[in-house]
């Protein structure tokens, strides 16, 4: 494409035209366009990952506290069962 030509509608004041303008030498693979519109989706779809295993993590952390909170808990039970029947 050598030119594209987009008209925006204003809400204050008169519509915008924007012009784009194609050149073949930008879009050669290995870098120019191609990768300046590719990286940066590839980052984050990169640190989505990251994410998702940050998440993973915190996930079983918060089922080991609530685990050893049980166990805690049911061992009070138990010391309070054997207070009380030694009373």
């Amino acid at each position: 494409m050598r030119l594209l030509a987009v008209d925006i509608p204003m809400t204050s004041g008169p519509d915008q035209r924007l012009f784009l303008i194609g050149d073949e030498e930008e879009y050669k693979i290995g870098g120019g366009i191609i990768g300046e519109l590719r990286d940066p989706v590839i980052r984050a779809m990169s640190a989505t990952k990251e994410f998702d295993d940050l998440d993973q993590i915190e996930e079983q952390e918060d089922a080991e506290r609530e685990l050893q909170e049980a166990e805690r808990k049911r061992q009070e039970e138990i010391e309070k069962l054997e207070k009380d029947v030694s009373s």
